[in-house]
């Protein structure tokens, strides 16, 4: 379960604020997200296996128009659309390039942040599917922060599952908040240019599991069993409207490695695999809408 722990009580006088995003059906927003991610992979076997490849690079660079449908006490209702361009073309000969087309995703995000009744989302390529995936983290960060609002050198955590797939059970994330200060948002029309909240947000990937017993229960379903380590570290700063409530800037570096072997329950066929993988992502609210995107 995801929860919230305040660090520091309030001094005396000091001013709550609530950063929830303040949206209106029909609201529309403009995003513009940049990512890049590199991994490396070994892989130990004495039998032939495809395994993974040995490193890999990906990146996106896009604009993601976000579409309120609908705002009520269940939920905030999206439709977002994800545009990439296509790279420039080469040569005096080579004809124009064209944006690459929308890719639609759907989302409705219920009143704890929690973001249920994705569609869509497979159509993304892998790099897009991170770069929107961070850009909903940040988005819907402020729906988890303390329910009475937060204060400028305010304290607080929270532990949260890792989702994503792994051959290793029980990874948490521990999130260590602070209100760090109040900025100006900028020139971002958006946003007003009003007061921006800057949140330091430094997580840690706990594993909750014995590293010489790790195995899923879907990896149990398949006859496997798995043992080893993962740690991993983000860093992220947000840059929060005190008077929209909406994410007007974010930057996110991150980095994670794993030791992990799985096998056949009966001790054969053992796979050894040695990942690290670093991250960079930043998502910045346009001011104003871009003229090749739905």
């Amino acid at each position: 379960m995801c929860f919230a722990v305040p660090l520091l009580a309030a001094p005396a006088g000091a001013e709550h604020t609530r950063l929830v995003p303040r949206l209106r059906a029909g609201q529309v927003i403009f995003y513009q997200l940049e990512f890049s991610s590199s991994r490396t992979t070994r892989v130990e076997s004495r039998i032939s296996t495809a395994g993974l490849p040995p490193s890999a690079n990906v990146a996106a660079s896009c604009v993601l128009q976000v579409n309120v449908v609908e705002v009520d006490a269940s939920g905030i209702r999206l439709k977002t659309y994800l545009s990439e361009k296509a790279p420039a073309s080469r040569g005096p000969s080579a004809p124009p390039s064209e944006p690459a087309p929308d890719r639609l995703v759907e989302v409705t995000v219920k009143p704890d942040g929690t973001p249920s009744g994705i569609k869509g989302f497979d159509q993304l390529s892998p790099a897009q599917q991170f770069a929107w995936n961070s850009w909903l983290a940040r988005f819907t960060s402020s729906l988890t922060y303390p329910g009475p609002g937060v204060h400028v050198g305010e304290k607080w955590q929270r532990s949260e599952p890792e989702t994503a797939p792994s051959p290793l059970a029980k990874l948490v994330w521990l999130k260590k908040y602070q209100y760090v200060r109040d900025e100006h948002c900028g020139p971002s029309g958006a946003a007003g240019g009003g007061p921006c909240a800057v949140i330091l947000v430094r997580a840690e990937l706990r594993q909750k599991s014995p590293p010489d017993n790790s195995t899923p229960d879907d990896y149990k379903l398949r006859n496997l069993v798995t043992r080893g380590t993962a740690v991993g570290s983000n860093e992220t700063i947000l840059y929060i409207s005190r008077v929209t409530g909406l994410m007007v800037r974010s930057t996110e570096e991150a980095q994670q490695s794993m030791d992990a072997t799985i096998a056949l329950a009966d001790g054969s066929n053992q796979v050894r695999y040695l990942m690290t993988a670093k991250s960079r992502s930043e998502v910045l609210l346009l001011p104003d809408s871009p003229q090749d995107v739905r």
